[in-house]
């Protein structure tokens, strides 16, 4: 099954695969086949906006649209308006494939005037579509006539584009157009105002292939049999150590749908089958409490109050075949919600601020004939400053659970992401109902591997050194602080390929922790 599992997982990040469903083309779709790849050529990636190098990532295994194109090189030329933002189209491995790669290119006196073709031209008036231009402020609205009767000036038209998407912020977000006047030597500017998704898909447990020097391979890979912009079907293998305390491996299954009437309301029904195994440690540390088999039916509804701010509830019905001291099926049922915060903003266009939180509730009831009684409370956020090439991450999260809890309820510190440096079942084998946990990370320059000068691809990713903190452990036993501090390669705190080797600071023998992956 382990073996299945990563000959599976290394063909998805060796090739897109689509499964989206065959259709007939629409008004829009530029037939020229599936995007195999989609990258940003001329500037380090992370110098954009997290949504905006996610918004790219999505183009791949679609199939080519124009219009969406057009409105991503847009986006990408307003957050960086001191370069040229061009869209290449470039043939891919196969006849039906297309390489779609947004070139950016600084602009500067010395360039030709071709370099800008739209400010040969005189701008005849100036449009907002999509919104009631009445409900922007007075000082926009008097400030759009000056675009007209001029020449275009690129720089001014960018600057009013911020200033909107400034005030329409959260809820829109801005493309600016320019389209043919009514003769040749005039164009109309137009401020596209578009609606921001609400609610994002969730993939549950997250996409990775790591490997970790203690604690082997894990693996969860996802595809989406069906989707569309607001609903998926998904499927998902998984052979995972790193995120809990047992060794999961199975399948999983599920519908999402981020829209369901209106953008502030979305549905999701997730179902998983797991064959669970044990370190001997762990065995040792809890042994009435080890289960062989897992399966897992969890029905959620989300409800969005802005792009920001949303809140989901529902409920974790679990089945455990728990080993000792005989064999016997237990109930793990518990109602479930969270609440979630992420907000984005830059306050210059080399500086960029990233803000997430969540707070996370799960209750094991006798209401819902459930054998394991228990509160957990998990509290997490994380903040990323980006300034140029260099940016700083700061990651804390912190639980508590009262009453019995199931093994994968409970907190472990220890893995490719807390404590790297650190075996979790050198620490807490059978996990704790207490945790505190905090990470301190500096990334800066950009590191580039070649795969393929021809055509060129490249695989790019920052180095970083972090520093983590945290304790784990039971009410009425000491807990003790850890720390541990590395260095590696890898993205800031999104999804890609990272290295990292881990040191544990204690006293003694230092024994380094080395940890590969991928996460997308």
């Amino acid at each position: 099954m382990r073996a299945l599992l990563y000959r599976i997982a290394i063909a998805i990040l060796l090739l897109p695969i689509s499964f989206a469903r065959a259709e007939t083309p629409q008004a829009g779709i530029n037939a020229r086949g599936l995007v195999e790849s989609a990258e940003i050529s001329g500037i380090d990636e992370d110098e954009l906006a997290e949504d905006l190098r996610v918004a790219v990532r999505k183009l791949i295994g679609q199939p080519f649209d124009q219009q969406v194109a057009d409105d991503l090189r847009a986006r990408i030329q307003a957050a960086k308006p001191e370069f040229l933002a061009t869209t290449r189209l470039l043939p891919g491995d196969r006849p039906d494939r297309v390489r779609v790669i947004f070139l950016l290119e600084r602009t500067d006196a010395d360039r030709s005037p071709e370099a800008n073709v739209n400010s040969r031209y005189t701008v005849e008036r100036v449009e907002i579509h999509g919104f009631d231009e009445s409900k922007l402020s007075q000082a926009i609205r008097d400030e759009l006539p000056s675009l007209v009767g001029e020449k275009l000036d690129s720089q001014k038209a960018d600057q009013i584009q911020r200033r909107i998407e400034d005030e329409l912020r959260p809820r829109h977000y801005v493309i600016r157009r320019v389209t043919k006047g009514s003769n040749r030597q005039h164009i109309v500017v137009i401020y596209d105002i578009r609606s921001v998704r609400w609610i994002p898909f969730v993939d549950l447990p997250p996409q990775q292939i790591v490997y970790h020097s203690k604690q082997n391979f894990s693996g969860v890979v996802n595809a989406n049999i069906f989707d569309t912009d607001s609903t998926r079907l998904f499927f998902g293998l998984a052979d995972d150590q790193d995120q809990l305390i047992e060794r999961f491996a199975g399948f999983n299954f599920g519908f999402e749908t981020t829209k369901v009437g209106t953008d502030r309301f979305g549905l999701a029904l997730r179902y998983a089958r797991y064959h669970d195994k044990w370190q001997p440690s762990t065995v040792l540390a809890a042994p009435n409490a080890i289960y062989r088999e897992r399966s897992n039916f969890e029905p959620t509804i989300t409800v969005a109050f802005d792009p920001r701010v949303r809140v989901t509830a529902g409920v974790s019905l679990s089945d455990l075949q728990i080993q000792f001291p005989d064999i016997h099926n237990a109930d793990a049922n518990a109602a479930v919600g969270s609440l979630y915060f992420q907000n984005v903003w830059g306050g210059t266009d080399r500086q960029s601020h990233s803000l997430q939180a969540n707070y996370d509730f799960r209750a094991g009831t006798h209401k819902l004939d459930s054998e394991f009684i228990y509160t957990r409370h998990l509290v997490q956020a994380q903040y990323v400053f980006g300034h140029g090439r260099s940016n700083l991450l700061v990651r804390f999260s912190a639980g508590t659970i009262a009453g019995q809890a199931p093994l994968f309820e409970r907190f472990s510190l220890g893995n490719t992401t807390t404590l790297r440096g650190w075996n979790k079942f050198d620490i807490a084998p059978a996990g704790g109902d207490r945790m505190v946990h905090g990470t301190l990370q500096y990334g800066f320059g950009k590191a580039r591997i070649t795969i393929d000068p021809s055509p060129r691809r490249q695989v790019e990713f920052g180095p970083h050194v972090f520093y983590d903190v945290g304790a784990v452990g039971d009410r009425g036993t000491p807990i003790q602080a850890r720390h541990s501090a590395g260095f590696g390669l890898g993205p800031t705190h999104s999804e890609g390929f990272f290295i990292e080797l881990g040191f544990p600071i204690r006293t003694g023998s230092i024994k380094p922790m080395f940890m590969v992956g991928f996460r997308f």
